[in-house]
């Protein structure tokens, strides 16, 4: 059985998935002290509550008012980029974590969004010195979905794009210089589009069409009738 501890530390992370991982490995990298608590650990939660005055809820955003309310006289902190809470502050880190762990330089090179009117990232995390900014709780629905949606919708597109280059014999890492160059153009141009798309080219468009998967037909139609709608 494992031993209770008894030394008292700042923070008590609590989640068993990637988020916890990750925070448990920055803390580490910092030398920051902390526990960390998920549902198969053997030591007892009301014990290291006791010994802790930060916990950091590392779990779904449907749990966190559920976990957060019983939580007493301790300051509770949820990364959730949607989810605002009476229970707790937040911090959404603005980063997708993978199962491989970073390095120092790539967590402290991490962005968190807090609310306005509530606390500080620096008084959250005195440690940290990443960059953080504030905005409106009422706005952190719009922000976190179009956060989600350009975390995942392009990287379907990407890993799909990467067996299509592994068919045609090519190494995936010949795209690296192009999506770079793609995020780049995106997000620091007005106009980031190239292409038969952007110049409407119809001829090749019909061409594309006819070659692709028909689910990413769908998608392929779909953006050239946004593009047209809204002339981006």
């Amino acid at each position: 059985m494992e031993q209770v501890p008894n030394e008292k530390k700042t923070y008590l992370i609590i989640g068993g998935g990637k988020l916890a991982l990750h925070f448990s490995e920055y803390f580490s990298l910092l030398n920051i002290d902390f526990y960390r608590w998920e549902r198969r650990s053997n030591q007892p939660l009301k014990q290291l509550l006791e010994l802790t005055s930060k916990v950091l809820l590392a779990i779904s955003d449907d749990s966190i008012d559920a976990v957060a309310r019983t939580i007493k006289n301790k300051l509770v902190i949820h990364f959730s980029g949607v989810h605002s809470s009476v229970y707790s502050e937040s911090a959404h880190p603005l980063f997708t974590f993978s199962s491989s762990l970073n390095s120092l330089d790539e967590y402290e090179s991490i962005s968190f969004i807090t609310e306005e009117g509530k606390k500080s990232f620096s008084s959250l995390f005195p440690e940290l010195k990443n960059k953080s900014y504030k905005i409106d709780s009422n706005k952190k629905i719009l922000y976190h979905a179009w956060a989600s949606m350009v975390g995942n919708f392009p990287s379907v597109l990407i890993s799909e794009y990467a067996k299509v280059l592994k068919e045609l014999s090519l190494p995936v890492e010949i795209a690296d210089p192009y999506l770079k160059q793609v995020v780049q153009n995106s997000l620091y141009t007005s106009n980031a589009l190239t292409g038969p798309i952007s110049r409407g080219d119809k001829i090749t468009i019909q061409k594309h069409l006819v070659t692709i998967d028909k689910d990413f037909k769908k998608v392929y139609e779909s953006f050239v009738e946004l593009i047209e709608k809204r002339k981006i």
